[in-house]
């Protein structure tokens, strides 16, 4: 059972204090029901609101959500999984909306322990605008093997076309098909780039890929500027920074300064010192070494 304390930090917004005493007491409700129709947490059985974390090819899903047996009755070793969704319940019902949603066999599914699952239902002013509550509901948490090395967080891809007579590649983030991470003129930029940062990469079925991805950030201050990054140019707001570089174990993010320093400011379009920046645009865009 939760405290009032705990579930007020949740939900603590526009409710007056009696109107919070009155949703505690539906939140203690919806959890004695919850527990008596699909059981507690000490059930080491899955069920419906339980948490599984488990990936694809492509991603890592820490908070799916097992939902709605989408499968006949007697299919009773198969569960459906949501990768990525929310929940509401009032007790006795219990959906979930989002995706995608599998089908998975119960004997996959590998118990490591209890998680949280906050679920979402109508507060004490019933349906309307900001009416709703979350309620935590103590739930098993399972894990589906993964092994996170071999899961592709970004594509290289070399073209077949030329670019300035080089070959030219790109690398795009799995999570973000629409967009680059990165660009590169020639092989020889993008592997001077890739041993510099760390950026491995993998060929399979003839497609190369990385368990990393590749994301640029700006730090707004001396104090959220990173200490252990490496020196690189990076691109922001279409100029050439001098920023950092530094890397995670799944992850390369590049840095660059978002700071107004009084006095200082970027040269106004269309003068000589703005065409100077536009040409270490091009120099650096797509060749951060500079190679």
């Amino acid at each position: 059972m939760f405290t009032f304390e705990e579930f007020e930090k949740i939900n603590k917004s526009h409710w007056l204090d009696y109107q919070m005493q009155k949703n505690y007491a539906i939140a203690l409700k919806i959890e004695a029901d919850y527990y008596l129709r699909y059981g507690t947490a000490r059930c080491k059985e899955p069920k419906i609101g339980d948490i599984v974390e488990y990936a694809d090819e492509y991603h890592v899903y820490k908070y799916a959500k097992i939902v709605e047996n989408l499968y006949y009755e007697n299919e009773s070793t198969r569960v459906c999984i949501c990768e990525n969704g929310h929940s509401y319940t009032n007790g006795k019902f219990f959906t979930t909306s989002g995706g995608a949603f599998h089908g998975m066999d119960k004997s996959a599914l590998q118990y490591v322990g209890e998680d949280v699952n906050y679920v979402w239902t109508w507060g004490c002013e019933g349906p309307g605008a900001n009416q709703g509550i979350n309620v935590p509901l103590k739930v098993n948490k399972w894990i589906i093997p993964y092994d996170p090395q071999k899961i592709k967080r970004s594509i290289v891809e070399f073209k077949t076309g030329k670019t300035d007579e080089k070959e030219s590649v790109c690398i795009v983030n799995s999570d973000s098909w629409m967009f680059n991470a990165m660009s590169f003129n020639s092989v020889r930029a993008f592997e001077a780039w890739a041993k510099y940062v760390g950026y491995e990469y993998h060929e399979d079925n003839n497609r190369t890929w990385s368990p990393q991805e590749v994301i640029t950030h700006c730090w707004t201050s001396d104090n959220s500027k990173p200490t252990n990054g490496k020196p690189l140019k990076v691109l922001g707001n279409g100029y050439v920074h001098d920023g950092l570089v530094t890397t995670e174990e799944f992850r390369i993010i590049q840095w660059w300064p978002n700071i107004w320093y009084p006095g200082k400011q970027e040269p106004a379009y269309g003068t000589p010192e703005y065409h100077k920046k536009i040409r270490e645009y091009e120099k650096y865009a797509s060749n951060p070494m500079g190679v």
